[in-house]
């Protein structure tokens, strides 16, 4: 089994049938990051921002992003976005590598930490990957950088 996390540009190869995975699981993030990227809203190239595609054995697993925290009171904090694995996928390292990624790019542009808004289901996996439990409107857990 191999396992690659990359930056891209663009939304990859095989993003539409991931989305439609993640639309059959009932979530929504994909579909969200498809409108955001067609009109232009967010497309992960601002200063800050990072968009990164997860392969498992050449085929498309998992997607997530970073962003600078609108939320916050300063630029100094990042934001996981969009954050998805398959659910045929999950378990492997796949989700903390992809984590991983975001970490790294939100520490080499300076943030002071990351936050991310998770659903209950994800709250262990995210603490498992560093995170904090928050008490925040805006965010369920950060991590210090």
């Amino acid at each position: 089994m191999s396992i690659a996390v990359t930056r891209v540009g663009a939304l990859p190869p095989g993003f539409s049938q991931l989305r439609e995975t993640a639309m059959a699981e009932g979530w929504k993030m994909l579909r969200v990051l498809e409108e955001d990227w067609r009109s232009g809203a967010m497309r992960f190239d601002a200063p800050g921002e990072a968009l990164f595609a997860a392969w498992q054995d050449g085929a498309l697993a998992g997607m997530g992003g970073l962003t600078v925290d609108p939320y916050a009171e300063d630029a100094s904090t990042g934001r996981v976005r969009r954050l998805y694995v398959a659910s045929a996928h999950r378990g492997r390292g796949l989700g903390r590598a992809l984590v991983e990624a975001i970490v790294e790019a939100a520490r080499g542009h300076g943030f002071h930490s990351v936050r991310v808004r998770a659903p209950a289901a994800a709250g262990r996996f995210y603490e498992a990957c560093g995170f904090l439990p928050a008490v925040l409107r805006s965010a369920t857990h950060v991590r210090p950088l």
